[in-house]
C-alpha cells in the first residue's frame, strides 16, 4: 500500500484534474451552443480503466517490475502452479515458450545457468508436476514427482502435447516479439513463430502430455502495459495469467497521448508496468498525474 503522504498527493491531484476536466467540458459545451458533449478522451479513459475490479492481492499503485528471464513477473502473478516452461535465451525460442505458455495459462521462465538454484527453488514454491524446456536449456529429464519433458519442436507437436489444435503466425523480427506475445489468445492456441529461426531440439525430445489449466485472474487482473522493449517472458506470465497487455510506443505517459489514455486515472489505482523503461514505481505514478494535468491544460486552452 502506498504511505499516507504519497496517497494525499495523488488524491490532491486527482481534485485538480477533475476541476480542469469540469471547466474543459463546461467550456466545450459553451462554445457549442450550450449543448451537452460525450466525455473527453482522457476522461473516457480514466473512467474505462477506473471502472475495472481488481483483485485485492494487488497493490493500489502503480508496480513496475523489471523483469528480464520472468523470475520476478512469475512470482508476481502465480503463487501455484502445476506446470511450468523454461525456454533457453533466443528469441526463437522464448517465442515458443510463451505460445505455449499462453494457450496452457502456465507460468514461463528463461533459463539462465546462474539462476538455476533459483529456478529450482520456483518449482518448488509452485508445487509444479511438469516442466516443459524449448530449445538449449539444460534441466536433467526425471520421471519422479516433478517431470522434466523437452520440445520436440514443429506444429504438430504442439498439437499433440496439448491435444488442441495451433495455428502459426510468422513474426517478422525480434522487435516484434513484445507485440506478437501480447497478442497471443488463449482461446485461440497460436504458435508465434520467428521467422529467422526456430528453437533448438535437444536430444531425445519427444511430444509428452502438457496439461492445460484454467486462467487465474478470474477477470480480476490489474491493467498491463508493456512495450517493445519488454521481456517476452514477463508479457507471457501477465497474459498466462489472464491479464490483457497493452503495448505502448512510449514508456513515458506524458510524451504519449496513447501511453496516457493506457495509464490514465491510475497513479494511484493498481497498475502494472513491465520493463525498468518505465521508471520507479513513483516515478511512473508522478509521470501519470503530470501527463493528465499537461493534456487536461492544454485542452483547456484550446477551448478558450
Amino acid at each position: 500500500m502506498p504511505s499516507s503522504k504519497y496517497a494525499t498527493r495523488s488524491r490532491a491531484a486527482r481534485a485538480v484534474t477533475a476541476l480542469v476536466a469540469g471547466a474543459l467540458t463546461l467550456a466545450t459545451a459553451t462554445a457549442c451552443g450550450g449543448e451537452q458533449k460525450s466525455l473527453d478522451p482522457l476522461s473516457q479513459a480514466i473512467a474505462v480503466n477506473e471502472s475495472r475490479h481488481v483483485d485485492t492481492r494487488f497493490d493500489e499503485r502503480p508496480v513496475v517490475i523489471d523483469d528480464s528471464k520472468g523470475i520476478t513477473s512469475l512470482r508476481h502473478f502465480f503463487r501455484n502452479s502445476e506446470t511450468l516452461v523454461v525456454s533457453d535465451d533466443t528469441i526463437a525460442a522464448q517465442l515458443r515458450a510463451a505460445s505455449i505458455a499462453v494457450a496452457a495459462h502456465a507460468p514461463m521462465i528463461v533459463y539462465d545457468p546462474a539462476r538455476h538454484q533459483e529456478i529450482s527453488h520456483e518449482v518448488e514454491r509452485l508445487s509444479t508436476h511438469t516442466v516443459l524446456t524449448v530449445g538449449e536449456v539444460n534441466l536433467a529429464r526425471t520421471s519422479g514427482r516433478v517431470r522434466v519433458h523437452r520440445d520436440p519442436g514443429g506444429l504438430e507437436a504442439l498439437g499433440e502435447m496439448m491435444s488442441v489444435r495451433f495455428d502459426e503466425s510468422l513474426v517478422a523480427s525480434p522487435q516484434d516479439a513484445a507485440a506478437a506475445v501480447a497478442g497471443l489468445n488463449p482461446n485461440e492456441p497460436t504458435w508465434a513463430r520467428a521467422a529467422w529461426a526456430d528453437p533448438k531440439v535437444m536430444v531425445g525430445a519427444e511430444a509428452k502430455p502438457f496439461p492445460i489449466m484454467s486462467r487465474r485472474d478470474a477477470d480480476m487482473a490489474p491493467v498491463v502495459v508493456a512495450t517493445a522493449e519488454s521481456s517476452i517472458a514477463s508479457i507471457a506470465n501477465a497474459r498466462s495469467f489472464g491479464a490483457q497487455v497493452t503495448i505502448v510506443d512510449d514508456a513515458d505517459p506524458r510524451a504519449s497521448e496513447s501511453a496516457l489514455f493506457a495509464m490514465a486515472g491510475l497513479s494511484d489505482e493498481p497498475l502494472i508496468a513491465l520493463g525498468g523503461q518505465f521508471g520507479t514505481d513513483k516515478e511512473l505514478a508522478a509521470r501519470i498525474m503530470q501527463a493528465e494535468e499537461i493534456y487536461l491544460q492544454r485542452n483547456s486552452d484550446k477551448a478558450r
